[in-house]
């Protein structure tokens, strides 16, 4: 019954309110609009695209944005207004107009702001209703990156850092610490769309059996499975500007749990561009050029880039290579009625990631790993806007096809220490094994083929009814992932892993997983005297399909509610400066699905070994094994969510701009691979009484006398059982230019808590021998999977010089990490229950387990584990310039980071960590030729 759900009356209240805010806007009556039209121009008379437009009296307020032709077109009321134009959120022009009739007006941006304010060389913060980071073309050419990693250095609380490319990079947005993979749900969250498209890994399964068997073999730093995408294969070179949502999205977004990063690519008329970049550990090279017809209505873009990279110079047996091309399409068509817009894009990710042995130390000179990536993506999107104000004002469809070629080559030399036996058998049941030979090199492929398949719909409605403007959002997405890749390839006689637990298994077997969602969103704005109120309200439903029947997901939707408010309160005079004054407020919760990996992991096969008679005619030996087949799949795990709130709060006063942001964030169902517990038999053949010297034949084991034993054992399975709560203040602030020395000062920073647990119990066994067996008990405990409260305080001052007159920019950053905390919550030791030899679960009493063998669940526990390590003040200075000459035809850059750094000293258990000199500065340069 409904009314038994604790959660209607919230949901009752929402919708209510959702339904009741929409109906509000059609009761009133409509005035009468004027359509004006705004052109915006340079002194050089070129037209200005995306500048924002605000147009405001004591009574309406509306804004626009110029399209990619510097026009914009709107439907006001009647009177006067205030006119002003903003550029990356800066005011640089300012009017007063009189709207009687229909007219188009021509304003000019002086020459001094577009030369000198408009070089923003840094993230801006966006004043939208949620809280996101803009990272604009020039800020990135200052920057010099070799991959998107190294623009998160731009955010509140980033920090620089040497590139690291012979991993994967996994995205972390308001989080500090490193936990490890049982907490990359907020790195899978992470949502990545390249001109709307998205890049998904939900179908990526390319790992290795010793990464499954969680041996640390150095090579499961390249493997990247359930942690979403691998930011070393987005190249910025083709990129013309960067938005990072980290608060609360529209419901036109899901699938995600932490934030947005929304990139769009360049479109429209470009010189050709040539960038050439060299530092310590990598070398790139990169070519673009963007073509555009005398009507600009047809645009095409083609670029390609190519990165070599090495962990270290000196060593050659490692690196990392990408190259990425791209080609774009643009075709804008005028209607009578409104414009539409066709883009389509073809692009080409190559990655090749590997090592060789060192044949000083490898003797056999045949270890080898490799690991190949092609991302081969076609996507359209179709545009229809409405010109004429009317209730329709546009709808935009999406579709995007992702084909990836993955494969994984290793090949390694291996030497049996002992006389070991491997176990042949598909099925269960008792078989015999085999022997092999004491070494062998064993061929190991692991093939891939993600195909992500991804639609979206959205439609635009708007209701101008005084005193209320409404935007309706309403569409639908779906996607489809399946991987039809060959899968573990090798011969079982000649394992990559002699303990590998698993078999070979062709990924086409396992079937596709499906997502769809629906989504309905308002955004409405009021004005009440001088001050604008914008609402926010969306709920969007999120459904996964083509589940077994079994699934506490199948055929159940999911709804994520958001809302977000903001309060622009009147402008008001400082120091003969306009200042304003806006409040934010969001509450938003975000689902994620699990993919393939979480949703069909590998069998897990159960050999034991009844019987080994090894003689020294192998004609005589035999080893006999009982194999069980375990499937670890969990058919009730769920989507993780994680619910957010936010509060912002954006000041300024002329060009100076204030932004702060508190957030808290709770997800306590985040994926994890946690401990299952299963119980088996078998046979222990007794061979003491064979006459080794008169056998003829290998053992027979019908006749043979044998012993059953009954044991438990442990092995993963994927869980909702990671806990991720995130908390603190973002905060950032910009100077306008200073007159003179053309100096802008950009103080940001962020103070981050994050705490990481498990959320659910865990069985353990552990690791003792009694009476020449196994230890027999397996215990059931509460939290004693260790718990850590992450804590870091980060600033960044700027301080960024533009020359018009040199065509130079210099820029000096101070970057403190002024602390950084780790605690680790204590932990009990003792079980709530366990289970014994035949499966039975019983409770635990701690006081009747004292001096038994049950005493042996109870584990220790060190109070020293639980002290708080903190790390004192870190400081780093990083220089960089950039230089232009001939009109920009040649840009010269160069960075020094940590050309100065500051590390203060401090104690642990009574010795002094002396941390100077730990790390060494960090050169590079590039040039760019722009013909």
């Amino acid at each position: 019954m409904v009314d038994n759900d604790p959660q209607f009356p919230f949901k009752f209240q929402f919708f209510t309110l959702f339904f009741f805010f929409i109906g509000l806007t059609t009761v009133k009556s409509q005035d009468r609009l004027i359509v004006i039209t705004f052109e915006i121009k340079d002194n050089q008379s070129d037209l200005i695209k995306d500048s924002e437009i605000q147009i405001f009296s004591t009574e309406n307020k509306y804004s626009v944005k110029t399209n990619d032709k510097g026009i914009a077109t709107l439907s006001v009321v009647s009177g006067s207004y205030q006119v002003e134009v903003h550029k990356n959120g800066i005011v640089e022009h300012s009017a007063s107009i009189s709207v009687t009739k229909a007219k188009t007006y021509t304003l000019s941006l002086s020459q001094k702001v577009n030369n000198i304010e408009e070089v923003v060389i840094t993230a801006k913060e966006g004043k939208g209703l949620t809280s996101s980071s803009l990272i604009n073309q020039r800020a990135m050419q200052h920057l010099q990156p070799s991959s998107f990693t190294d623009l998160l250095e731009l955010l509140p609380g980033g920090r620089s850092g040497d590139p690291v490319l012979n991993q994967v990079n996994k995205i972390s947005l308001r989080e500090t610490g490193n936990p490890g993979s049982d907490y990359n749900t907020s790195a899978m969250g992470t949502m990545f769309l390249v001109d709307g498209a998205p890049l998904n890994s939900g179908a990526n399964l390319q790992y290795t059996y010793d990464f499954l068997d969680k041996t640390n073999n150095g090579l499961k730093r390249r493997l990247n499975i359930t942690s979403g995408v691998d930011m070393r294969t987005i190249s910025t070179d083709q990129i013309e500007k960067v938005e990072i949502l980290r608060g609360i999205p529209s419901v036109i977004y899901g699938n995600l749990t932490s934030g947005i990063v929304k990139i769009t690519n360049k479109s429209g008329y470009t010189r050709w561009k040539a960038r050439f970049k060299a530092d310590g550990y990598s070398k790139l090279f990169a070519v673009n050029k963007g073509f555009e017809n005398k009507e600009k209505d047809l645009k095409i873009n083609v670029g390609i880039d190519y990165l070599n990279a090495k962990s270290d110079p000196r060593d050659r047996l490692e690196n990392y290579k990408r190259i990425t091309t791209n080609f774009a399409l643009v075709k804008e068509k005028k209607h009578d009625h409104g414009n539409s817009r066709w883009q389509t894009s073809f692009s080409y990710t190559g990655s090749l990631d590997g090592s060789k042995s060192d044949p000083d130390a490898d003797l056999s000179d045949l270890n080898s790993y490799k690991v190949n990536n092609h991302l081969i993506s076609l996507s359209n999107s179709y545009t229809y806007t409405r010109e004429k104000s009317s209730f329709f004002k546009s709808t935009e469809i999406q579709a995007t096809v992702n084909q990836r070629f993955d494969k994984i080559k290793q090949t390694k030399f291996i030497q049996l220490e002992n006389a070991t036996a491997f176990p042949l058998s598909r099925t269960e049941g008792e078989h015999d094994g085999y022997y092999p030979e004491a070494q062998y090199i064993s061929d190991y492929i692991v093939d891939g083929k993600p195909l992500d398949v991804f639609v979206k719909m959205v439609n635009n409605f708007q209701l101008n009814c005084k005193p209320f403007k409404t935007d309706i959002n309403a569409g639908f997405d779906w996607q489809l992932s399946k991987n039809w890749g060959h899968g573990q390839q090798f011969d079982v006689v000649r394992p990559i892993d002699p303990k590998a637990t698993f078999r070979p298994r062709p990924y086409r077997n396992i079937p596709a997983y499906i997502t769809s969602a629906l989504f309905l969103e308002t955004i409405s704005s009021t004005d009440i005297g001088r001050h604008q109120l914008t609402l926010a309200l969306g709920v969007r439903g999120n459904m996964m399909m083509n589940l077994p029947s079994g699934f506490t997901m199948n055929g159940k939707m999911y709804a994520d509610p958001r809302a977000n408010l903001q309060w622009n309160l009147p402008s008001f005079n400082i120091i003969n400066k306009r200042a304003q004054l806006a409040l934010t407020l969001g509450y938003g919760r975000q689902s994620l699905f699990p993919d393939l990996n979480l949703l069909y992991p590998e069998l897990i096969y159960k050999d034991l070994q009844q019987l080994n008679y090894f003689h020294n005619n192998p004609d005589y030996r035999r080893v006999n094994y009982k194999t069980m087949i375990y499937n670890p799949q969990n058919p009730e795990i769920e989507p993780a969510i994680n619910e957010k709130l936010e509060a912002r709060i954006d000041f300024s006063l002329g060009l100076h701009q204030l932004s702060v942001t508190v957030f808290k964030e709770n997800m306590r169902n985040a994926f994890r691979s946690m401990n299952e517990y299963a119980v088996y038999q078998y046979k222990k053949y007794d061979t003491s009484n064979l006459d080794h010297n008169t056998l003829t034949s290998p053992p027979d084991v019908n006749k043979l006398p044998y012993q059953n034993i009954n044991e438990n054992f442990t092995y993963s399975t994927q869980r909702n059982g990671s806990k991720i709560d995130k908390e603190g203040v973002e905060f950032q602030y910009s100077s306008n230019r200073i007159p003179v020395i053309n100096t802008r000062f950009t103080i940001n920073g962020a103070w981050f808590r994050t705490k990481y647990g498990n959320s659910l119990p865990v069985y353990r066994g552990r690791d003792l021998v009694i009476n020449g067996r196994p230890y027999p008990y397996l215990g059931l405990y509460e939290g004693m999977e260790p718990s850590s409260v992450n804590e870091v305080l980060n600033t960044n001052l700027m301080l960024d010089t533009y020359i018009p007159k040199l065509d130079l920019i210099f820029s000096s950053s101070f970057q403190f990490s002024w602390y950084s905390m780790r605690k680790l919550d204590p932990m009990s030791g003792i079980p709530s229950q366990y289970v014994d030899q035949d499966g039975n679960i019983f409770p635990f009493n701690a006081d009747a387990a004292r001096g038994a063998i049950l005493e042996n669940l109870i584990i220790a526990q060190n109070n020293d584990w639980y002290n708080a390590s903190r790390r004192p003040m870190e400081m780093n200075l990083n220089l960089k310039v950039t230089k232009s000459f001939r009109n920009k035809a040649i840009v010269i850059s160069m960075f020094a980071n940590r050309l100065f750094s500051y590390y203060t000293p401090y104690n642990i258990n009574g010795f002094t960590i002396n941390r100077k000199g730990a790390y060494d500065p960090y050169f590079g340069m590039e040039i760019n030729f722009n013909l």
